[in-house]
């Protein structure tokens, strides 16, 4: 037993506390009742699952395992109990949605057999009732079973399960219900949990005919536990929300009088004599000091599912009223269901829905191969690809550690293969909202196919992979401070006939519906969040701002660079020696995507992971907004009607830029001559990475990061105490800009707004030479219109140009293979990030372009500025940084082994 010091319980709180603080800051004044039932789970669990295992369990002692961490340790240490917790509590969520659907096939059999026994029965033994009631029953006047059914009404049924005042009315009306269940079934689901009296004992004394429970049978136990306890009193609340009614009778208010009138008596008779046969049992067999501990940890591990009920069950249960409407005219209309069948829309939802599934799929097993294949080299285990190869390696590890640091990397890969399904469900859910409403088909068939067939398939494409995880205490000393930790380890499914037979059954119970239940649960939310919007006057445009046209051209772009790209290799590989040629290309690249300037100093300081995280944040913010940025500076200065303060002030702007960048200049020029630096020019100097433009770059960022900060100061306060800033915003944008420049030493970016669109506008102008609305264009307004999109222009021909020159290279040189070994892997997803953002570049310049044709001038400082506030900018912004990311995971952590695989290849 472990010691829940204050700082366990600290460091124990924190991962919900951080993710409490995000809900406030992203959210702020918005409310979102799903995202803080979420949070409440972190809060549950973190007390309720981690700090009781640190309690219960006996932490690893004597010299073979040192506590002792540095700070680097320490935040790995950290981010391993973060993703722990918040993947926890995220498969809490989603079990307890997937039980909240499943009461509804549970409530379609409960409402069956009482339309089908209650009232013949009732009339059947009319004179036992009567004798006891002293009134004779009376029949409800149906004929029959599918009478009853034909004249069942639905009266509670929300239009909208996502209005506030709907889920506001469904907590407060449902959380004491559960409550009382919960706590009726707490004694009687103990077994579930701790398994018989007898066994539990034979396990605390020690006694080698202990029989520990299987965890595939204890989870399918344990779930069918909770439909008993919740699932069907959930069922009747359901019916009950639906406003239920046959004729005059108020079904689902009699149904859940019965859940809260027999259902409890029940359990309450169940409790009193189970533990009476507890107790006499213990008596019997002289365990009774064993009892208390048997029912206390039986309670800690029954009742916790109480409070998740309470949370999560009310908030679903709107949208299972409406799966429930649907479930029960899908079975009582089903012959009118399939005459009014849309035959090619249904064929479309499938064919997409299978289409979407091998999408999922491939994604799924990608990530976890990746995954697998990163910890395999990196724990020295070999290029191992599949988790069976490595799994009982990584347990040994995470079993018996000899310290703190040598969990880290086998607990990031158990804890990523245990989050990896349930990032495929939500992904698979969004991207299934989307490609669903093109073809507008049902949400629910939509959902079962997608989720059914991603489930199974990689389960079978991957077998074994339905591992067992939990929690182990672990001892941490830090900086003086001594606390504990929950490591994760997993149980690696057994292989005899038994086993694989119960892990089939946990893989169709639990696994084949979370995945059905997950997809459909975020299709109903971003349906019915979208209409809410409309029906409450929500202002809703585009979710991403660009559109299957600047999609098409920017791929289209891509091909041409690529086709030209070949044709210019295989010709000039004609006329030039091609080792050269090849340097040159590779030179060219070099210089456009490699790190210069002070980034240069941060890339050779940092992991290659961050420095493509920091190269690709930047790279893309300057494709999307540099052009509007660089445009509305240019011509708020020369060409916009200003006022004499604004003039000044423009002014101001100009010539302290002028005067930083040429202080800049002067200062490096005289460290120089005074030899207070020696640059570098190439890797290996003594002063490497400092070069000359990185020397020039902090200087420049020295004097002009006090002027930025100055003027953004003054524009802030005039726009908070005036309500405008009156020309202030120029400056500030100006130096932003200029250290850009410096910082960076972005010769690309420069040369992108200011050459290329010279040779973009005369080869249209050419190309168009035969349109009169061309030729009577000022080639000013042409410059400017491919100057608002040259650079991501510039982006798509250079990524043409690295992948089709240097691939044709290695084709002629036999390393083709190789070189797409170095390339596709984070290339499959990088490339098509980048062209969307391109994409996204175009449509912005397209939005600008009316009011350049039109010579609107005054039009482009604000259109800029609607820009850099519309919330589609950053959504599409944080999109294509989100695939970004997992291309720099894969170049930072999987390519380079990808490669060396390839190359020890025969």
């Amino acid at each position: 037993m472990a010691d829940l010091t204050p700082f366990t319980i600290l460091f124990e709180l924190a991962p919900p506390i951080l993710v409490s603080v995000a809900y406030l800051v992203v959210f702020r004044g918005r409310r979102n009742r799903f995202v803080e039932a979420f949070v409440a789970l972190m809060y549950i669990k973190s007390v309720t699952f981690f700090m009781s295992a640190i309690i219960y369990q006996t932490p690893p002692s004597g010299s073979s395992f040192d506590p002792n961490v540095d700070s680097q340790t320490m935040y790995w240490i950290f981010v391993t109990e973060f993703l722990f917790q918040f993947a926890y509590a995220l498969q809490e969520f989603l079990t307890w949605v997937m039980l909240s659907f499943i009461a509804v096939l549970f409530g379609m059999l409960v409402l069956a057999i009482k339309m089908a026994l209650q009232d013949p029965l009732k009339m059947k033994f009319s004179n036992v009732i009567k004798r006891i009631v002293g009134r004779e029953p009376v029949s409800d006047g149906y004929s029959g079973f599918r009478d009853r059914l034909n004249h069942l009404t639905f009266e509670g049924v929300p239009e909208n399960p996502m209005n506030p005042a709907v889920q506001r009315e469904a907590w407060r009306t449902s959380w004491k219900d559960y409550l009382i269940i919960g706590l009726a079934t707490l004694l009687p689901s103990i077994p579930a949990y701790v398994g018989s009296l007898n066994n539990y004992i034979l396990g605390l004394v020690g006694d080698p005919h202990y029989h520990p429970p299987n965890a595939y049978i204890m989870g399918v136990v344990i779930f069918l536990t909770w439909i008993y306890r919740f699932g069907y009193p959930a069922s009747n609340r359901i019916a009950k929300g639906a406003g239920l009614k046959l004729g005059d009778r108020d079904v689902g208010a009699e149904m859940m009088r019965g859940v809260l009138g027999w259902f409890f008596r029940l359990n309450i008779l169940l409790t009193l004599g189970l533990l009476g046969l507890d107790v006499m049992r213990a008596i019997a067999n002289d365990t009774l000091e064993y009892l208390g501990a048997y029912y206390f940890d039986g309670i800690t591990q029954a009742f916790p599912p109480i409070l998740f009920a309470i949370v999560v069950l009310p908030l679903v249960e709107r949208f299972s009223v409406v799966l429930y409407k649907k479930v029960f005219e899908s079975i009582t209309q089903a012959r009118s269901k399939v005459r009014q069948l849309n035959l090619r829309r249904s064929l479309l939802t499938f064919v997409s829905s299978i289409g979407t599934a091998g999408l999922m799929t491939a994604a799924f097993v990608g990530a976890i191969l990746g995954v697998t294949l990163h910890t395999a080299v990196s724990m020295n285990l070999g290029y191992y690809i599949f988790p069976r190869s490595i799994d009982s390696a990584i347990r040994s590890v995470m079993i018996n550690p000899s310290n703190n640091m040598v969990t880290i990397t086998p607990g990031i890969w158990v804890l990523l293969v245990f989050s990896i399904p349930m990032g495929i469900m939500i992904l698979a859910g969004v991207v299934g909202h989307f490609v669903r409403n093109r073809f507008e088909g049902g949400m629910e068939s939509f959902a079962f196919v997608l989720g059914f067939v991603t489930a199974v398939a990689t389960y079978f494409i991957l077998p074994g992979l339905d591992y067992i995880v939990g929690p182990l205490v672990t001892p941490v000393q830090f900086d003086g401070i001594f606390f504990y930790r929950s490591r994760p380890f997993i149980n690696i499914p057994g292989t005899t006939f038994d086993e694989q037979l119960y892990r089939l059954a946990f893989e169709f119970a639990v696994n084949v519906p979370i995945f059905i239940a997950a997809i459909l649960f975020i299709l109903y939310y971003f349906e019915y969040r979208e209409r809410w919007q409309e029906e409450s006057g929500q202002t809703r445009g585009p979710l991403l701002n660009v559109h299957a046209t600047d999609v098409a051209d920017a791929v289209l772009l891509f091909a041409v660079g690529i086709v030209g790209s070949i044709l210019g290799v295989v010709i000039l590989s004609r006329l030039m020696d091609p080792g050269y040629l090849a340097a040159m290309i590779w030179d060219l690249i070099v210089e456009i995507g490699m790190p210069n300037g002070l980034e240069l100093v941060y890339a050779e300081n940092v992991s290659l992971f961050m420095v493509l995280v920091e190269h690709n944040l930047i790279r893309t913010l300057l494709m999307l907004v540099v052009g509007p940025v660089f445009w509305t500076l240019v011509l708020w200065l020369v060409a916009v009607h200003k006022s004499t303060g604004e003039k000044r002030i423009g002014m101001l702007g100009v010539v302290s830029a002028l005067i930083g960048i040429v202080a800049a200049y002067l200062w490096t020029w005289m460290d120089l001559m005074n030899g207070v630096f020696v640059p570098s020019i190439l890797p290996g100097d003594p002063t490497w990475p400092w070069t000359y433009s990185a020397q020039l770059g902090v200087r420049a960022a020295i004097i002009l990061g006090p002027l930025f900060l100055g003027y953004a100061m003054v524009a802030f306060i005039r726009g908070v105490t005036r309500g405008a800033t009156g020309g202030w915003w120029f400056p500030p944008l100006l130096m932003l800009l200029v250290m850009e420049y410096f910082v960076y030493d972005d010769q690309f970016t420069l040369i992108s707004l200011i050459i290329l669109p010279m040779i973009l506008a005369a080869v249209y102008r050419v190309a168009k030479a035969g349109s009169e609305e061309v030729r009577n264009e000022d080639m000013l307004i042409t410059y400017i219109r491919f100057s608002l999109m040259s650079l991501a222009i510039a982006e798509v021909l250079s990524t043409a140009l690295w992948l089709a020159g240097i691939g044709t290279i290695s084709a002629m040189e036999g390393t083709l293979v190789l070189f797409l070994a170095t390339t596709l892997p984070h290339g499959v997803v990088e490339i098509p990030a980048f062209l969307f953002a391109a994409a996204a570049s175009l449509r912005i310049a397209r939005d600008l372009a009316p009011a350049v044709v039109a010579e609107d001038w005054p039009a482009i400082p604000s259109k800029t500025k609607d820009l850099l506030t519309d919330g589609r900018l950053w959504r599409t912004y944080a999109l294509i940084l989100f695939f970004l990311l997992i291309a720099a995971l894969i170049e930072a952590y999987l390519t380079d082994a990808i490669a060396d695989m390839v190359a020890m290849m025969p």
